[in-house]
């Protein structure tokens, strides 16, 4: 069975990646992002979603850089059946279209990086849930740990 989303299109807008020189091995990666989902205006869009990602990545304010820092912004454009409960559209548009669009940061970022003097970086992974509004996430799917307890 398809998913609900489905990917039409997507493409990147930014593609700014640095290599540092100098680089330390002791500075934090940090990554900053932002999802938006936009429904397209038009009757025969009624269906379709514009979502773009904005990825920054590089090193903790304050310390030494890193191997590399940089700057992406993907967008793509989504289909949600029309069947998909109207409320909860925009809330798989930023979720599974985020995810979509990061996984294509992730791969490119690792494809670029490869042939960088600095050499391979993967991107970490992230929950999609943080593409929603703190209001509209859910609890994390495992319980957390109570302290003392083995698990």
């Amino acid at each position: 069975m398809l998913s609900a989303i489905q990917v039409i299109r997507h493409g990147f807008r930014v593609f700014k990646l640095e290599a540092h020189e100098n680089y330390s091995a002791e500075s934090h990666f940090v990554s900053h992002y932002a999802v938006e989902a936009e429904r397209r205006k038009g009757e025969d869009e009624a269906n379709l979603w514009d979502v773009t990602l904005n990825y920054r990545f590089g090193t903790k304010e304050g310390q030494p850089k890193g191997r590399y820092e940089g700057e992406i912004i993907v967008e793509g454009v989504f289909s949600i059946r029309p069947d998909f409960p109207e409320e909860k559209k925009e809330s798989l548009a930023r979720m599974n279209g985020g995810a979509v669009l990061l996984g294509a940061v992730r791969e490119a970022v690792l494809n670029q990086t490869i042939r960088c003097i600095n050499g391979p970086v993967e991107l970490p992974l992230v929950d999609a849930r943080s593409f929603l509004p703190e209001e509209e996430r859910v609890k994390p799917l495992l319980p957390e740990k109570k302290a003392g307890t083995a698990n």
